[in-house]
């Protein structure tokens, strides 16, 4: 079948920052498949190249969740467990102490939200200069590359100047991560809140 015999409908710009998109055609079933499956590829391959994850720990992750899908530039969050050593963490053992930390992935543009604004608005959410007593809560920045790691440091630097004390914030890099159960995911949102 020709291409010009398909008519996608028109995608909003929400469903492409996502790359979860999909096209609906007007001609046969077999085009709907073909076509959908190769505007869905090029998509993803064009979302991915101007997105990166950030991975950040500071409190409980359900408020941090909230605050920051609603940052423009965000393409998406969800709540997991990093940080620890065993594997195939659940919120119980996480509470029995197993070492992870509860966290928040972003998926983020950083043409329109950069690492270091998001950095900024973490700690914002948190006091980086008092330490938690657990692994379960404690402030900590896992980074997904070198230029994350110099960006975080620069921001940490800058928060302990001008707060005059230092930041306890862990900077490590990125680990096995582990999504929460799905009763925590957008928690904020399902509740109400």
């Amino acid at each position: 079948m020709a291409l010009s015999a398909v008519r996608p409908q028109l995608i909003s710009a929400s469903l492409l920052r996502t790359g979860r998109v999909g096209i609906q055609h007007s001609a046969t079933r077999h085009a709907h498949q073909s076509h959908s499956r190769t505007y869905t590829r090029m998509v993803q391959a064009q979302s991915s190249s101007s997105s990166e994850t950030a991975t950040l720990a500071c409190g409980c992750f359900w408020s941090p969740d909230a605050k920051f899908s609603k940052l423009p530039g965000v393409l998406s969050t969800r709540v997991g467990y990093t940080g620890g050593s065993k594997p195939n963490p659940t919120y119980d053992s996480v509470c029995s102490g197993d070492g992870h930390t509860e966290a928040v992935k972003v998926d983020f543009n950083p043409q329109e939200l950069p690492y270091e604004g998001l950095l900024k608005v973490f700690f914002k959410e948190h006091s980086p200069t008092t330490k938690k007593g657990s692994n379960q809560y404690k402030s900590a920045i896992w980074y997904h590359s070198p230029e994350q790691k110099k960006t975080a440091e620069a921001v940490m630097k800058q928060i302990s100047d001008e707060a005059g004390k230092p930041v306890v914030t862990d900077l490590e890099p990125a680990s096995q991560w582990t999504d929460a159960e799905d009763y925590h995911q957008k928690y904020y949102q399902k509740s109400g809140h």
